[in-house]
């Protein structure tokens, strides 16, 4: 949600608490869509790449090899204890171990550690894997996702037969969720 939307949102409760004070509904409503209105149009114009920077901010590096930018961190309207708590949310306690850090638009913090601070991969030790492929929901809340099993070149018999087996008389019933893996093993969770 971006600054706008958020605003927006607080105009509009303020907006339509207005008849309980005043009595004066048509007033309200015509707010509200005036309102709403902006909110539409701002998120459209802010799709449009040239106008993109009036609504947005851009990513701010706050780290950059492994060094604290003072005046992007100022910038930014963080503290260096607020800067520091958000790291320690993302798992890193030593600012050394950090190669970079972005201060997304959104206002969330990407962190990239140094080479020899990231956590180990399958793929640095030459392990060749097998991909684990998707995990597509067929059942979700006793309804069929007929749209995963077309993707799957499955069909709804082929389905009733895999839920029989194991155990479903009712999947409407009794079917939270039934999901398949890349190795068409099915999974199914009871309500």
């Amino acid at each position: 949600m971006t600054v706008y939307e958020l605003t927006g949102l607080f105009l509009i409760s303020t907006v339509a608490a207005e008849p309980l004070v005043t009595k004066v509904t048509a007033k309200t409503l015509v707010g509200i869509a005036m309102i709403l209105l902006m909110i539409i149009l701002t998120s459209r114009l802010s799709l449009i790449n040239r106008i993109t920077p009036w609504f947005e901010h851009t990513p701010t590096i706050l780290i950059t090899k492994g060094k604290i930018d003072y005046r992007a961190l100022k910038g930014s309207f963080l503290s260096l204890n607020q800067f520091q708590g958000l790291l320690r949310q993302k798992g890193y306690d030593k600012i050394s171990d950090i190669e970079y850090a972005i201060l997304e638009p959104q206002g969330e913090l990407s962190v990239f550690s140094k080479p020899q601070e990231r956590p180990l991969r399958v793929g640095d030790l030459g392990i060749n894997t097998r991909e684990d492929g998707l995990t597509l929901p067929l059942v979700m809340d006793g309804k069929i996702i007929r749209s995963n099993l077309r993707h799957l070149n499955l069909n709804t018999r082929w389905l009733m037969e895999e839920l029989r087996k194991q155990g479903v008389t009712n999947y409407k019933e009794q079917i939270l969720l039934a999901e398949i893996n890349a190795s068409n093993q099915l999974s199914v969770f009871w309500k």
